[in-house]
């Protein structure tokens, strides 16, 4: 039987034995309404979850996309780019003495302030 994508699943979800589903599915499901879903065993390794209607539901729901938000952030995005253009045309206007000492400055370590010296005892 294959492992669970998500180990920490197992410690998230109560454990029900396959056995103790088909002898018991009205306390599973009290168990499932009580927790929002359980971890359903077989020979002691992880085999299904049940989870509630609403619980899968939601699930499906976050799994969709939002197209009209992810169209809004695209908007935005290409808005920042385009507003970058003139700052990226200047950049490639820059002589090679510009760019240079440019490069010269930015390697420079910042000078932090100077610690006072220790006085000798």
């Amino acid at each position: 039987m294959a492992a669970l994508p998500d180990p920490a699943l197992a410690d998230q979800l109560p454990s029900v034995s396959a056995t103790e589903l088909v002898a018991g599915i009205q306390k599973v499901g009290r168990t499932v309404a009580a927790h929002g879903a359980v971890l359903i065993t077989k020979h002691e390794q992880p085999a299904f979850v049940l989870m509630s209607v609403e619980r899968y539901r939601e699930l499906q729901r976050a799994a969709e996309p939002d197209l009209g938000a992810l169209g809004g952030e695209f908007d935005a995005m290409l808005a920042r780019m385009q507003a970058q253009g003139a700052a990226i045309e200047a950049a490639f206007a820059m002589t090679p003495d510009v760019i240079a000492d440019a490069a010269v400055r930015a390697a420079k370590p910042r000078s932090s302030p100077r610690k006072p010296a220790r006085k000798a005892a």
